[in-house]
């Protein structure tokens, strides 16, 4: 064999015993962990732990019901409790009513009628004009008394579509004017629809909602108590009997309905068609219907408890309706009434009550129904209703943006904060904070830290880690590890958070991406160089889409998806004390955009962390999240409800969170030109004084700090780089 062919031979093989070496060989992982077989989309399975998270914990919650129902005392305790999770605390003015007639047939009358029913606010600065009831009234032209009926629409219906003044529905499905010719007085109100008319960026509901949430309003709420309204304003009518009155809705409307005859003991008889079922996956519903800890306490079985032992007739319903009346007659055998409760599961295609469910309804009511044959009313004039549509709508709007409004002066004089008093300030604020994030379990077990080598580098050693928070559930981020660590040497480490539709490596800067370099400004990178343990989080989703979906599912046992983050971040702490490179009284957190919001949040719930420095996102909350003038506003954005929580306006701005955090050092860096903050910037410019006083009261003005900078959203780091260097060296 040549020379030549006996060298390729041999350095053939010799590479061959190399490679075969290295594939024997476990990738590197840091000393003290379990090697990581890190996943082919980290992001997806992030996402899907913490849906398979939150649907477990509901799935739980429905199991764990029936102790908030023992006993007859419990109806009124979980009555006044529901009350407050859907908004319906609002004490309604008595109605005084004015008429227009519209229409008429042999057999009754059709009017519009109005009242008011709430100032705009609450305050004299902010009462102003009423927020008004509008509906339809259909009379019987006969004498004598008669029963009456509430009937509520579905979303996408108005009131003049049920009671028969519209061609949008066929006449079999006016269920309004049905129960009129079947011998009952009926009012149809005017409900918001679900429809973009007001709002071309948003379904009218939705935006109403977001209004309401934070103020610790509902729409639901806001209808469920308009029912309430009604019933007044017809127990005042002398063809009324007040023994004789109901209410009766479909879809939506079947919502309400339930839920106001659960509230309201003056409704003795109560029709629910095409909405009754099993909640459990009620995050699938439309974003209107988010109610806070919704199940908990209450599945569709536990809100017709609350009607016992009054008639209830269910009208089809969802595909697991019958299981859901199944417990619903549960509650009903124990009130003694089992026969209050009927279900109608005929196949009947219509979208309105069946004519079977009003028969049964109707057995509890008696109407006469000897009645002459009333023809169908020619279409009036759509416009009327869309101004009153577009009436309703903006008096609500105002309504929810004042109360925001005045939210500034009820924390200041609910929520006093002085030097004196600040311990016990923090401790019920704390509280309040776990209301608002959700009381999520302490992770039990093993930190089951797992990790691989991710970079090589002159400077630093970077290591991909997963630690576990609960079963099934895990945080994930990367490790930056300067190099020139001395032997036994302990370093302070530092967590950076990326933002919205970022990733660790953005933070870190460790891979190079314009982009995303002129966003963060490489800091993690600039953090290792100076000396710090740096570890990068991933949030656990990128999309508002995928966001939301985490939302839909956590709100309705209250929970939220920051709530988890933070759980997450401690989780970390915990992971990074037991690096024997880490000084564990030396941790801090930097986060930029989404990871400054999620700064905000984690320091009131992680102690351990020396200090906290939230950058390009802290605001004047109450102008951020209501006011339909700021631009950046999240009521502009789709698929934004995560930075919603309820009733948060009537306890924290962004400085008494900031406050939470005290007397651990604190800093917010803001630049001049950041587009998330709003405009103008003297609202926020309160919010910071208000830290800075707060640190300057403590007597430790050097750990309260503002970084401002000539510059738009993004990392700075002039004067936060040295805030830390002070803080943690």
């Amino acid at each position: 064999m040549p020379s030549l062919t006996r060298q390729l031979v041999r350095l053939l093989g010799t590479g061959v015993l190399v490679l075969s070496h290295l594939i024997a060989q476990p990738p590197p992982v840091l000393p003290g962990t379990a090697r990581w077989d890190f996943p082919a989309d980290i992001i997806k399975e992030q996402h899907d732990e913490l849906l398979q998270y939150f649907e477990a914990r509901i799935d739980d919650a429905a199991r764990r019901r029936g102790k908030f129902w023992q006993g007859a005392a419990s109806v009124e305790s979980n009555r006044a409790e529901f009350r407050r999770l859907i908004g319906a605390v609002d004490k309604f003015l008595d109605p005084v009513p004015q008429r227009k007639q519209l229409a008429e047939t042999p057999a009754f009358t059709f009017s519009l009628v109005q009242w008011p029913v709430l100032r705009l606010g609450n305050s004299p600065a902010t009462s102003g004009p009423a927020v008004t009831e509008y509906g339809l009234l259909l009379e019987s032209k006969r004498p004598g008394k008669h029963p009456a009926v509430v009937a509520i629409p579905d979303a996408h219906l108005s009131a003049g579509d049920i009671a028969g003044l519209s061609q949008r529905i066929p006449q079999r499905e006016q269920y309004a004017r049905s129960l009129a010719v079947n011998g009952y007085i009926v009012f149809v109100p005017f409900f918001t629809q679900r429809r973009t008319f007001s709002q071309p960026w948003a379904e009218d509901r939705d935006w109403l909602v977001r209004l309401g949430y934070q103020v610790g309003r509902h729409l639901i709420g806001a209808e469920v108590q308009q029912v309430s309204s009604a019933i007044d304003f017809l127990s005042e009518l002398d063809k009324v009997d007040t023994a004789r009155i109901g209410v009766v809705g479909s879809g939506q409307g079947g919502l309400t309905a339930l839920y106001a005859a659960a509230l309201d003991p003056r409704i003795k008889a109560t029709l629910v068609a095409n909405y009754f079922n099993q909640r459990e996956r009620a995050y699938e519903e439309p974003e209107d219907r988010i109610i806070w800890k919704h199940m908990e306490r209450f599945g569709d079985a536990e809100v017709a408890a609350m009607v016992t032992p009054r008639a209830l007739v269910i009208d089809r319903g969802g595909e697991n309706v019958k299981p859901e009346f199944e417990r619903a007659q549960q509650y009903f055998r124990k009130a003694d009434a089992p026969n209050a409760i009927r279900y109608i599961g005929e196949r009947d295609q219509q979208h309105g009550p069946s004519t079977a469910a009003i028969e049964r309804f109707d057995e509890v009511l008696h109407p006469d129904v000897q009645w002459m044959i009333s023809p169908p009313q020619p279409p009036y004039d759509p416009e009327l209703f869309y101004s009153v549509s577009n009436a309703q709508f903006s008096q609500w709007q105002a309504r929810f943006r004042n109360l925001a409004l005045e939210a500034y002066a009820y924390r200041d004089q609910t929520w006093q904060r002085t030097k004196s008093n600040f311990e016990m300030w923090k401790r019920q604020a704390y509280e309040r904070y776990l209301d608002t994030t959700g009381r999520y379990p302490a992770p039990t077990g093993p930190l089951d830290a797992r990790t691989i080598k991710v970079y090589d580098e002159p400077d630093v050693t970077g290591y991909r880690v997963s630690v576990r928070l609960y079963d099934g559930v895990h945080a994930y981020g990367i490790l930056l590890i300067p190099k020139n660590l001395k032997p036994g040497e302990k370093r302070a480490a530092v967590i950076t958070q990326h933002g919205f539709s970022g990733k660790p490596e953005h933070a870190l800067g460790v891979e190079d991406d314009a982009r995303a370099d002129s966003v963060y400004s490489k800091f993690g990178r600039t953090l290792a160089h100076r000396g710090y343990v740096v570890f990068a989080p991933l949030i656990s989703v990128e999309t508002t889409e995928r966001r939301n979906a985490l939302v839909r599912r956590a709100h309705l046992i209250g929970l939220t998806p920051v709530g988890i983050e933070i759980k997450k971040a401690s989780r970390i702490v915990d992971f990074l004390e037991t690096l024997d490179f880490v000084d564990e009284q030396r941790i801090g957190y930097y986060g930029l955009s989404y990871g400054g919001y999620m700064a905000l949040w984690t320091g009131p719930a992680e102690p351990r962390l020396k200090v906290v420095i939230s950058s390009g996102h802290f605001n004047d909350w109450n102008m951020k999240m209501v006011d339909p003038t700021q631009g950046t506003s999240f009521l502009f954005h789709k698929d934004t409800f995560d930075m919603n929580n309820f009733d948060i306006l009537h306890n924290f701005n962004h400085s008494d969170l900031a406050a939470l955090t005290a007397p651990r050092a604190f800093m917010v860096e803001i630049g001049s030109r950041d587009g998330v903050v709003i405009d103008p910037r003297r609202f926020v410019d309160i919010e910071l004084a208000r830290v800075t006083d707060l640190y300057r009261q403590l007597g430790i003005p050097n750990k309260g700090r503002v970084a401002r900078f000539a510059g738009p959203h993004k990392i700075d780091g002039a004067e936060a780089y040295s805030f830390l260097d002070v803080i943690l060296k």
